[in-house]
């Protein structure tokens, strides 16, 4: 149980992170292409704030949705061995994030994440889900961690 929780944690965290550097980078791109210049440091700050900023709304938001496409294809692949390897969670975890944001607009009428606007910020956000797929599925199923 124990791998479980570290491993839906780990995914998750993994996920998130990479997710929010991605959209602080394409807004400061944005800001950027009109003319305006960002230091490294104004990156590197700005990308820290929002990480943390980010931790209460994108962060409860992308860990309910990854849990549950990950449950979900846990339950369903047990009987498909071949389904549970890391490749398959990745695309899982990218299909969940990338559902998560157009479904979010479509009930609210609220974008979360700004980035998640345009197809290329959902499609960024995919691999970002996709990355915490393969490395929830990396330490849920390794060898060399104790099972409890």
């Amino acid at each position: 149980m124990k791998r479980i929780v570290f491993a839906y944690v780990t995914g998750v965290a993994v996920a998130f992170v990479i997710g929010s550097v991605i959209g602080t980078q394409m807004v400061l791109h944005s800001v950027q292409s009109m003319g305006l210049a960002v230091r490294w440091s104004s990156r590197i700050s700005t990308t820290a704030a929002d990480i943390l900023g980010l931790s209460s709304s994108l962060l409860p938001l992308m860990a309910l949705c990854l849990v549950m496409g990950w449950a979900i294809f846990d339950l369903l692949s047990r009987r498909v061995s071949l389904c549970r390897y890391p490749g398959c969670y990745a695309l899982v975890g990218a299909t969940c994030i990338m559902a998560l944001h157009p479904l979010l607009n479509g009930l609210f009428g609220v974008d979360v994440f700004a980035p998640a606007r345009t197809v290329t910020g959902v499609i960024a956000q995919g691999m970002a889900g996709a990355v915490g797929g393969f490395c929830f599925a990396t330490v849920r199923f390794s060898e060399r961690l104790p099972s409890n």
